[in-house]
Parts: structure tokens; C-alpha cells; sequence
């Protein structure tokens, strides 16, 4: 491919050969041009004065014959002078108008022409006219012949030109040039560094540029070396700011995750919080506006959570809390969102979970609440808490379509459980036809 482009890349020469040939083509063209204008303008004065000569003799010939109206002898010389000479066509006119004889080559009247004009006159008198038309083709053919000879001549001197000139650059500066370049291609290692000196010996501009180029091999290798250090340096520290650069992200993507688990879990538990939650719920609850899958929420309480913090402290109520919280996560379904509501109130979504699934699991977690014993900081005694717990399942007939509407009727259940003597479970469904009138009926606002 290299080859290639070397082949059909114009260089100097090429360049310097057309450049000369342009301007000598075009000043010959112009010359030549001058020329030939000039020849022509000689040739039509020459014919003009042929002619006019032609015509002022012919006219003195015709003047007897036109006085006597010696029509036959008119003819006859027009005939006759027609037929020798380079005349087309002839006519002559008495000195009242009348034609009073014409002759015309038969052969010729297609040829280019000229015409002139001569008043027949004897004695300073006009007795006549005549008018005759020589044929200038001979003179055209003329003109074409040394048109034809100027351009041979013109392309001889333009080729002996050009290659004289194309022979000059080839030997002067061409040669001395692509000596340079070959040992510019072969003198450079991959490294960039200049091996050795270029070595053309010539008393001419090319050899003083190649002299004052070894003298510069020396500074130039220097340069390149310096250079290549400090792009190996600026390497090496761009490198070191990469691997600092990539060590940064992954810090600032670790603190990432690490904000955005605290923006969205307790801290206490390790439960998800109130907002992780409310987004958890709103997706599933778009499920069962959209195809009716079902889903269940849980609100736990604690009873006598208070008393137990007074009693005991808040060390001990944190650690009932974690003990709680660690509970509900082995109690409930992967697939399932916990939630710490806030104090001791927590929420569990069961999703695709009808009001007797949610019913079973909710018995599930009271009895294993129930069972469960932590004990006290000194570890003397061993406590024991109750959770009261409220059901409220997604519901077109009962209104509960929405997560307000949901959280407001498991934590309506979950009252009722208070109410009912805590450590008990109240389905939502259960209450509206047990006790209605503990219901707060406001519909569903989403």
C-alpha cells in the first residue's frame, strides 16, 4: 500500500514538470496565437491588394468593349478570366445599371469568397462597373498549413523543454534528495534516536542541509532522550493518578451504598425504615390495581414496651427490639419487606399473600413472640414481651386500594388488639363485621 501511494503521489518533478509545462504551453498558445493573427491579417492585406489589382486591370481591359457595347468580346474575357485565375464569379454593368454580361465558375460557388468592386472608365469618364469574387480558400488552406506546422512545432520545443528540465531536476536535486530521505528512513531506530550521520557530499544547498543536519543529530538526540523521560515520568504519574482515581471511586461508590443503606434501613435493627418500606408497598400495590395480585400488611406492637424501658432501661429495650427484629426475619418469607415503623411499632408486607395466608403468619409470629425470653443485662432474669398485631389485606369491596388506606386498616386491627388485652391478633376484614363501629370509615384517598 506504501508502494502505492509512492507510485502515484506527485512529487517534485511532477510537480516542477507540470508547473513548467503549463506556463510553456500557455506561452506558446499565446505566442503562436499572435502569430498566426498576425500572418492572416498579412494574407487578407496581400489578397485585398491581389484583388484590387485583379479588378483595376480587368476594368481597364473592359473599357473599349463597354463603350462600343461589345457584349460578345465583354463575355469572352470574362469567360476567359474566370476560367485562369482564382475568380468566382464576374458581372459587369453599363453605366446605366444594366447587367451586360456575367460569367461564374460552376465548380466553385461554395468556396469562401471576397468581393470587389471597380468602376469601368475611358478617359476619366465612368461608362461602367464591375464586380467580381475571388475565392480565398487557397488562402484558408494556407492559414490551416502553418497553424498545423506552429503546433508541431510548439509540442517538439515543449517535449525537449520538459524533458530536459525533468532529466535537470532528476540529476541536481531529486537524486541528492531521495538520498537523504533514504537514509533519514534507514538511519532512525524504533526509539526515535538518529544512528548515524547522512551521507551525501554535494557543493549546493542539499549538501549544506545535510551537513547542518548531523550537526544537529547530536542536539537532537539529546532532546529525544529527555523527552522520552519525561513522557516515561508524566507516564508513570498518570498511571499512579489512574489507580488513586480508581481507588476513589470505589470508596466513594462503597460510602454510596453504605449512605443509601442508612437513608433506607434502621440502624438499630437493620430492618428497612418507614421510606424503603413505602416504596416497597406502592409497587406492589400498582400490581393489584393492574392485574389483582394480592397482598397483606402486618403493623406489630409491642405491649408494655414503655414499662419495660422504665423498669429495665433503654439498653435492655434495645437489645428486646433486636432480638424482636431478628425474629420477625426468620419468621417471614424472603420475598417479604420488614419494616421498624418507629419505637417499638413494626410493619411486615407479605406480598402475593391473601387475608389467610397473612392470618397464618401472623399467629406464626405472636406464638414465637410469645416464647421468646432476653435476658436481663446482669443475665439474673429472663424477659418475656407480647406483640398485638393487625391484618389489613388489599380489597376492592372494603376500599383498601391504596398504602394509606392499607396502613390505616392493619393499624386500626392492630388498636383493636390493644384494646382487646394485647398479645392477640385482629384481622381488619374480622373487625368491620365484629365491631364496626371501632372502625373509622373514611375511604380510600389515593
Amino acid at each position: 500500500m506504501a508502494r502505492r501511494r509512492r507510485l502515484f503521489r506527485l512529487g517534485i518533478r511532477q510537480k516542477v514538470v507540470l508547473v513548467l509545462l503549463t506556463v510553456l504551453l500557455t506561452a506558446l498558445s499565446i505566442s503562436g496565437y499572435l502569430v498566426l493573427r498576425d500572418v492572416e491579417q498579412n494574407v487578407l492585406s496581400e489578397t485585398d491588394r491581389r484583388g484590387g489589382e485583379t479588378a483595376d486591370s480587368l476594368a481597364r481591359s473592359l473599357s473599349f468593349s463597354v463603350v462600343g457595347y461589345d457584349y460578345h468580346t465583354i463575355q469572352l474575357l470574362l469567360d476567359q478570366f474566370v476560367e485562369s485565375g482564382g475568380v468566382v464569379h464576374a458581372r459587369v454593368f453599363s453605366d446605366r445599371g444594366n447587367t451586360m454580361a456575367e460569367a461564374q465558375h460552376p465548380e466553385r460557388m461554395e468556396l469562401e469568397r471576397v468581393a470587389f468592386d471597380r468602376p469601368i472608365e475611358l478617359d476619366g469618364r465612368a461608362v461602367g462597373h464591375l464586380e467580381i469574387e475571388l475565392s480565398i480558400e487557397p488562402i484558408l488552406a494556407q492559414l490551416e498549413q502553418q497553424k498545423a506546422s506552429l503546433i508541431r512545432r510548439e509540442v517538439a520545443v515543449i517535449a525537449l523543454i520538459a524533458l530536459g528540465e525533468f532529466a535537470a531536476l532528476s540529476w541536481i536535486i531529486i537524486a541528492p534528495l531521495t538520498r537523504v530521505s533514504r537514509a533519514l528512513e534507514s538511519n532512525v531506530d524504533r526509539n526515535g534516536v538518529i544512528v548515524r550521520d547522512i551521507e551525501v557530499h554535494s557543493n549546493d544547498e542539499i549538501g549544506d542541509l545535510a551537513a547542518r543536519f548531523n550537526q544537529m543529530r547530536a542536539q537532537l538526540n539529546a532532546a529525544n532522550e529527555q523527552l522520552r523521560g519525561r513522557v516515561e515520568s508524566a507516564d508513570r504519574e498518570l498511571r499512579e493518578a489512574y489507580e488513586r482515581l480508581i481507588q476513589q471511586q470505589k470508596e466513594l461508590e462503597s460510602s454510596n451504598a453504605e449512605l443509601e443503606a442508612l437513608t433506607r434501613t434502621d440502624p438499630l435493627t437493620g430492618l428497612g425504615n418507614r421510606r424503603a418500606f413505602q416504596e416497597a408497598m406502592e409497587q406492589d400495590i400498582a400490581l393489584f390495581r393492574r392485574h389483582g395480585d394480592p397482598a397483606s400488611l402486618l403493623i406489630l406492637d409491642l405491649d408494655n414496651f414503655k414499662a419495660i424501658n422504665d423498669t429495665w432501661g433503654h439498653d435492655t429495650g434495645d437489645r428486646i427490639l433486636k432480638a424482636f427484629a431478628g425474629l420477625i426475619r426468620e419468621q417471614c418469607r424472603d420475598t417479604d419487606t420488614t419494616c421498624r415503623m418507629g419505637g417499638e411499632e413494626f410493619a411486615v408486607f407479605l406480598r402475593r399473600c391473601d387475608a389467610r395466608g397473612a392470618q397464618r403468619t401472623a399467629e406464626k409470629l405472636r406464638r414465637t413472640v410469645e416464647a421468646m425470653e432476653v435476658p436481663t443485662e446482669d443475665g439474673g432474669q429472663q424477659l418475656h414481651v407480647t406483640v398485638s398485631i393487625g391484618i389489613a389485606t388489599l380489597s376492592l369491596e372494603e376500599g383498601v386500594t391504596s398504602s394509606r388506606a392499607l396502613c390505616r386498616a392493619a393499624d386500626q386491627a392492630m388498636y383493636s388488639s390493644k384494646r382487646r388485652g394485647r398479645n392477640r391478633v385482629t384481622n381488619y376484614t374480622t373487625l368491620i363485621h365484629e365491631d364496626p363501629l371501632s372502625v373509622n370509615f373514611e375511604g380510600d384517598e389515593s
